[in-house]
Formats: C-alpha cells, structure tokens, sequence
C-alpha cells in the first residue's frame, strides 16, 4: 500500500483491530523510521488510551456479566431458543417427563462481529480526526518554534550590528574630538604666525632703518619671495613656552629663523639650529636678546626637498660639528 493508505491504517493499528498482514506492513514501516507516522501512531496511542474516560458511566445488563465469564471459561454458547414457548421433547421422552424438568436458562447476549468491526471503525474515525488535529497542533507549534527561531537570530543580528554601530560612532567621535583639536591648534599657531609676521614686518622695517646693507636686503627678499617656505618650530617640554618661525627661499638656498622664549642661555651656552636631512647639518649659532629672541640669517642650506626637521639644541658657546645638547625647539618643513 502507498504511504496515504498508510496513514489511514494507523488509527486502526493504535486500536489493535487491523488485520495481521495489515498490521505488519504498518510496522515495517515505522520500522524503517518514518517520523511523520511515529509521530502520528504516538497521538492515535495517547488519545485511544483516553477514549475510555470520555464515555459516560453506564451499568450494563445483568446477562453480559454471565456471557463474559462462560466466555473467559471457554464454555460453548447455548443454542439459540426455538421461536416457540412449547418446548420440543427430546426422542424417548413424553410431555408428562418435560412438564416436571427445569427450565432452560436464557442465552446469554453476544456481540456481533459486524457490530464489533463498526464500533472499532467508529473509534478509529475518532482516533484518526483527533490525532490529526493533534499532528496539525504539533506541526503549528513546530513551524512557530522555528519563526521564534528566526526572529531570535534576527534580533541578535539586529544588536549586534547596533553594537557595531555604536562602537563605530565611538570611534568617529573620538577622531572627530582629535581633529578639532588639531584645529584648534592650528587656529592658535596661525595667529601666532601673523603676529611674528607683523612682529618681523616691523623689525624689517627696523633693520632697514637701523642697519641698512646686504644682510637686511636678504632677509626683505626672502619674506617678499612668492616661492618662499615657511614653517614653525614648537617648544619642548624643556621650552613648552618658545616658538620659532623659519623662513625659506628654495632658489637662493637660503632663510631666515626667527626664535621667541626660550630659557635664558646658562653662562657658556648658547644655541644651535640643525637642518636634518639624513644626517644634522649645523645652520648656526644664536644668542638671545633682552627680550628672548633669537635670529639666525641661513646660507647655502641643503636641497628642500631633502629637508625632513628643523631643530635647536643648547651647545657649548660655539658650536658643534653635530648635537650634543638637548633640544629645545623642532619642526617638519
């Protein structure tokens, strides 16, 4: 039989009422390891074993009990009664014999095979819509299991990426802080780049006053130069106050460096700029002035793009071939 004949068999077979080949075929089936009729043979077991509770109490004849013991004793059923009230008389026996013997008992009632066979098809049609119903409940709460199922992994999902989100948002929060920072830093040291500027503007106009000659004609053709580099250099924690401006004229190969703040230079001391390109290459030497600036005029400096840090050390009064000081002011061109 095919399996739809299969399922229809099995609420007979819960029953115990399906014919042996019938019945055999079922089990080699559920056998074989079929979990839609496991599941279904399961139901049909459980509801069969609950039907006998759904029956309302009724107390039944006085003659089955008698029926159902000859029955268990295996005694043979009596005859059915003759349709007549007048007993026959058996061969050799007169009326006058019958009219002083016992009465027969009545027979006991039976059931019918037919009566039988549509109470278990009755039961299995019963058995059949309740354990559908129930592999119907089974399958519904199955099919909600895996949609919860779902929704859970979605969810989790769902935060995870919010999490991510969130630690993203961090990360650009903190950058954004950074960067306003150096903004703002930024906005700091360019105006401390225009007032050196006019500071310088109007110590040009000094020099040219003062001490007219090669040296102020130099310095006013860098400043004035449109191919002119400019950069500043920033104190160290040992001169957290100093700054400095350098001033660069790549064409003539030379620059002027302007230093504010620095330390007052310790007796034999005095400060040295470095160009680094690969190596430090000495710019000069510097003093400071009452009111603690330095100025250093730059001549044949290296090749700009060769360039890579501008820095001041404290030296012995003079000079080194290469640092040995500390130092106090640096800065990338």
């Amino acid at each position: 039989m095919d399996h739809e004949q299969l399922e229809e068999n099995l609420s007979l077979y819960a029953l115990d009422t399906l014919e042996p080949d019938l019945a055999r075929e079922v089990e080699s089936h559920l056998a074989a390891g079929c979990p839609r009729c496991r599941t279904l043979v399961r139901q049909y077991q459980r509801t069969a074993a609950m039907l006998p509770y759904a029956l309302p109490p009724k107390t039944p004849r006085a003659e089955l009990k008698t029926a159902i013991m000859r029955a268990i004793a295996g005694q043979d059923m009596p005859a059915e009664a003759p349709t007549t009230d007048t007993p026959t008389a058996p061969q050799g026996l007169t009326p006058q014999d019958l009219a002083g013997a016992p009465a027969p008992s009545p027979p006991a009632p039976s059931l019918p095979r037919r009566q039988s066979l549509t109470l278990a098809a009755m039961l299995g049609g019963l058995l059949l819509g309740v354990g559908g119903y129930a592999y119907h409940l089974h399958t519904a709460l199955e099919a909600e299991r895996e949609t919860y199922a779902r929704s859970r992994t979605t969810l989790d999902d769902a935060n995870f990426k919010v999490s991510d989100l969130a630690r993203k948002l961090d990360e650009r929060q903190r950058e954004l802080n950074k960067a306003t920072l150096e903004m703002n830093r930024a906005i700091q040291a360019l105006g401390t780049t225009h007032e050196l500027q006019a500071g310088l503007q109007e110590q040009l106009e000094v020099l040219r006053t003062a001490r007219p000659g090669k040296p102020a004609e130099e310095f006013a053709r860098i400043l004035s130069s449109p191919t002119a580099k400019m950069t500043d250099l920033h104190g160290t924690d040992l001169a957290k106050d100093a700054y400095a401006l350098v001033f660069v004229e790549p064409a003539l190969r030379r620059g002027f460096f302007y230093a504010n703040n620095l330390p007052v230079l310790p007796a034999g001391k005095a400060y040295q700029l470095w160009v680094i390109t690969d190596k430090p290459v000495s710019a000069g030497v510097f003093t400071l002035d009452r009111g603690r600036k330095g100025r250093v005029l730059l001549r044949d400096i290296p090749d700009i793009a060769k360039i890579q840090l501008f820095a001041v050390s404290l030296e012995p009064k003079g000079g080194r071939p290469q640092p040995t000081g500390r130092i106090y002011l640096k800065g990338a061109l």
